[in-house]
This record gives C-alpha cells, structure tokens and sequence, in this order.
C-alpha cells in the first residue's frame, strides 16, 4: 500500500497565513481568456472552474489564468521538458490534467494548498475548518481504520485504496457525492483523472453564512476536494454539491505566480481604461480605448488582487508611461488598427485646459495617417448653429442623387451661399423646402448609418450633435464612402472656399500651406449663452486629421471663439509636421 505521501504529512507542520488580497468583489470586469475560451465551455467551466479571478497572464512556461475553482494553464511548446524543473509552474503543471483538443491543461492546485499548510477556511470566511485541518487527517493510520469498519451503507460508494492485514482499506464517497463527481459534465475524463483517489472520509465542519450556521461536508481527492452545503438545496432539492475555491485559495495563500513579460512587446487597450503613475491608488496619467498600442516596459506587479503591467504609450511629438491592469490590455493585435484615446495622450497641456472649461466643451479628432481617434466629451450633445448646413447640404446631394438628377443653377446658388457665406435664408430654403424637415435629415443619417445628430423640425440651428458624430460624417464625405464623386467634390470645394469671415479655429490656426474644408456656427442658446463651434478636414503633405470642437453655455461669442482657437491650434502643432 502507497503511503509516502500521508506519512509525509503526518509530520508536516509547514502553516502559511493567507497574505494576498484576492477577491470575487476585485475580479468582476474580467472575463474568460480566449485562449481558454474553447476548454471553458467543452468543460462546464462555470461549474467546473467558476469565475476568474486574473486575466490571463505569460509566466516562463506559457500562459496561465485563475479561476475561483482552479487555473487553467496553455503551455508555450519551446519550452521543453519539465524534467529536473524546480520552479513553481514546473511543480503545478506535473500535478495536472491536460486536454488533448485544446492542447490546455487543469492545473492541480490542492496538493500545493496542503504543502503550504494554508490557513485559508475552507468554504469562505466563517468556517472552521482549513487546508491545515484536512492535512492533518490525510494519513496512513486514518485509511486503515476502514478495515474494520462495518460494511458501508447503500448511499456510500467505498473505494478500495489497498489491503491492510488481508483486509481492504480505502475511503466511502457519499452517494450525492459519487452521483455529482460521475456526471459527464463534470469530471469528461472519468472521475479519477479529473478528481484522482479520495485522500479522506467526508469531513463534516460548520460556515456561518449572513448570520445563518450551514452544516457542511468536504470530502479531498488527490487533484481536487467536493463541498457539499446540508443547508442550501438546489432545483431538485438535494444539497448543492460544488469544487472547493483552490483557485482563490491558492492566490491568498501563495500569490500569483511570477510573469514573464517581454520588454517592448506591443498589447493592445480593450476598452476606455486609465494609466496611473502607480498600481492602484496612483494618479492618473492618461487614459486610452479600444486598440490602443502599448509598450510593455518588462515591470509587472500584483497588488490588491489584480495584476498591473508597466506600459508606455505613444502619440505624435508625445509619450509617457504608466500603469494599467492586465484584464485591460490583449496581447492579439485587433483585426482593425483604428485606435482611440483621450486627448490627454495626446497633449496632457490640452487636456489640463479642457478640464479647466468642464462639459462646455467637447473635442473629437480622427488622425487618418495614423488610424487614431482622440477625445474629450466626444459624446456629449452640443447644440449645431450652422454646423447644421453640412448634413443639410450632403441629405440634399443624397436626395437628387436618388432622383437621378445633378443641383440646377438656383439651388447650386442656395448650396453656395448656405456653406460658403452661411447665409441662413439658404439653409432655411434647402431644410425645409426642398427637403421637407427634419424626418428627412433623420432618414439620410439612418441610411448611412450615423448616430448622434439629432435635428430639430423647428429651429435647424438648433439641431444638436455629438464632436464623435460630426467627425464621423465628415470622415464619410472624405473617404468617398458617401455621395458620388461628382457630388462629394462639390461638398468639398465649398467647404473649402468658406469666406474668411466664417474662418473661426479649424480655418485660421492651421499652417501656411494646409488643405481646409470646414463648417463653423455660432449662435445663442436657449439659455441666452452663446454656442460657438468648428469642425474640418484638414491636409498637409502626408498628414490628414478631421476635427470637430464644439462650445456651449459661453458668456461672449469671443470667449467660446478663444476656446475653439486654442483647442484648434493645439491639435495641429501635434498632427502636423
């Protein structure tokens, strides 16, 4: 009879207090990595594996996520044989259970909990048993008692472990036990490959739950241990059944196992998160979106249970570095390489400056070249003043167009003076009279797919729309992706012979020798504060940015033009060489 191991525990008195600050609260944004997306759901993994607890992470063997129930873990194939390895991952991967399909391996984290000694309570806080107390009962004298025992019950499955004075010796499973262990969506691979042999009896031990005492049973195998809950039933009225936590367990005993991060290797931002000059409390430093590059810096650290790498970011004539959460970032280049960013990474100065002016001001900037948006408030609503003459002149194209026909003299003349004198009579003509109202600048924008301009029937100057939305209309007119050729290059040249009058921002802080096709407006608002904004397209030499920069609640037409100058002037001494 094998018993090296138990003997070796009777005399291990190795205790390790938890240490780490994992929780399910600090793991709720994460997601299952894909790269274990595959193993997950072909193996139950909300039932299996339950939640995760870290993103997914590179150590020197390849690459490993935590789940609460356990880890998951895709070896790198240059790595070699484990033979002879001493290292943390070498001992886990050994103890695990690998999945030919998915080329995954379940890592065993049981065995490293009863080396340890883990303090950590078995079945949450308020219980009165740990890994410490399991261990002490996993031994050689304790299997070989069950030789005299009498012969099991019906609802007990004994398993025989060996002979003991030509007796057999083993462990009885519970039959609700034996039932859940055996189910095919639970162990796939057969119960003694998933779960290994039953190291004890069935341990029974207390949790007090929201001020209610739960009896508890907790049976140990050699990979893994069953808890079952006396107190709480499941649909069919049988006390829910479930693996221990080893994942979290592990993680608040031992911590996350080192990371092996490639010094200026690219990951790229999954959505809006924030840089901070320190993991967790630090300040904030910028703050990037989806696809945005990142340079790992090779500095990488778990604190309050979350992994933080050390990045830099990059923009035109400006970089920093800071830190961001490992959940935040992918280490697959996106399919698109549009990327988006708050202006402060672009310009921390500008930044400073829009957040002294708050939600009256919006920015939104698309750098062509360089596939990259910036914002500040790009999604706030501003009112449009003649602003509003650019979706009226491309909805009425898009209208004769439909019609099969070309603009006749007199509404040519309407288009010109409407965009390049802003003569409101023009615009009041074409939005009401020749389109119809605000239902057919509503049926364009739904035609070609923008969001975000909302056109008043009543006042056109009075139609509102989102910086991120006028970007992305005059993005549409300049990429050729909306009008003929024909139409779009008229829309073009009158946009770019707007008179100098109406030149505010966009038209008079760009460099000597630029392309600009713009739209200006102001107006007072409703509340008597006056609305100013500029939005262009705007080209030197290999550079192209479109920008739209929208005020409001402004006491004096000068002060939003002062706003729309600077904001103007800062983002071309950036994008343009």
């Amino acid at each position: 009879m094998a018993v090296s191991r138990r003997e070796r525990w009777e005399s291990d008195g190795k205790v390790t207090e938890p240490d780490f600050a994992f929780s399910l609260a600090s793991s709720q944004a994460l997601k299952v990595s894909p790269l274990f997306e595959g193993y997950y759901q072909k193996h139950n993994g909300g039932a299996n594996l339950g939640v995760p607890v870290t993103a997914a992470f590179p150590t020197n063997r390849g690459w490993l996520q935590f789940y609460s129930l356990g880890a998951l873990f895709l070896p790198d194939k240059q790595q070699g044989d484990l033979a002879g390895a001493k290292d943390v991952m070498a001992n886990l991967i050994s103890k695990g259970v690998s999945d030919r399909s998915t080329g995954v391996e379940r890592l065993s984290l049981l065995p490293s909990l009863l080396n340890a000694g883990s303090q950590v309570p078995i079945g949450g806080k308020g219980s009165s048993l740990t890994y410490v107390n399991v261990r002490r009962m996993i031994s050689s004298s304790l299997l070989a008692k069950h030789a005299a025992l009498s012969p099991p019950l019906s609802k007990n499955v004994f398993v025989k472990m060996g002979t003991f004075l030509g007796q057999d010796v083993g462990h009885f499973i519970p039959q609700t036990l034996w039932t859940y262990m055996n189910r095919a969506d639970i162990s796939p691979d057969g119960w003694q490959k998933d779960f290994g042999l039953p190291e004890t009896e069935v341990v029974p031990f207390t949790v007090k739950k929201d001020g209610q005492i739960h009896h508890m049973q907790v049976q140990v195998f050699e990979r893994d241990a069953l808890l079952l809950d006396q107190d709480t039933l499941d649909a069919s009225g049988h006390p829910t059944v479930q693996r221990v936590t080893s994942g979290l367990d592990y993680l608040n005993t031992l911590g996350g196992p080192d990371i092996a991060v490639k010094t200026q290797q690219t990951v790229w931002a999954q959505g809006e998160s924030s840089l901070l000059s320190l993991p967790v409390k630090g300040q904030e430093m910028a703050h990037v979106g989806q696809n945005f590059p990142l340079t790992l810096l090779g500095e990488a650290e778990w604190q309050s249970g979350m992994l933080w790498y050390h990045v830099q970011w990059s923009a035109p004539k400006n970089s920093g570095n800071g830190w961001i959460t490992a959940s935040a970032v992918s280490y697959n280049a996106p399919s698109t390489m549009l990327s988006h960013a708050s202006i402060d990474v672009l310009s921390s100065d500008l930044a400073k400056y829009l957040r002294q002016n708050g939600d009256s001001v919006g920015v939104a900037v698309y750098d062509i070249t360089r596939q990259r948006t910036y914002t500040y408030n790009g999604n706030i609503s501003f009112a449009m003043a003649s602003s509003m003459k650019v979706p009226i002149m491309l909805a009425f194209f898009d209208k004769l167009e439909s019609q099969g026909q070309e603009p006749d003299d007199d509404q040519m003349q309407l288009l010109t003076t409407m965009i390049e004198n802003s003569d409101n009579d023009s615009a009041s003509a074409l939005f009401f009279d020749e389109l119809g109202g605000a239902s057919a600048i509503t049926n364009y924008l739904q035609k070609i797919g923008i969001t975000g301009l909302e056109p008043n029937d009543d006042a056109w100057g009075y139609s509102t729309v989102t910086p991120q939305t006028m970007v992305t209309l005059l993005t549409l007119l300049q990429q050729g992706k909306i009008l003929t050729p024909y139409d779009r290059s008229i829309a073009l040249n009158l946009m770019r012979n707007v008179e100098t009058d109406q030149q505010v921002g966009v038209g008079d802080t760009v460099p000597q020798g630029a392309l600009v096709a713009l739209k200006d407006g102001w107006v007072v608002g409703p509340d008597s504060l006056w609305v100013m904004n500029s939005s262009g397209i705007i080209t030197r030499g290999k550079e192209t940015y479109i920008i739209a920069v929208y005020t409001q609640g402004q006491n004096a037409l000068e002060d939003g033009q002062g706003i729309v100058r600077h904001v103007c002037k800062a983002i071309a001494d950036k994008l343009l060489s």
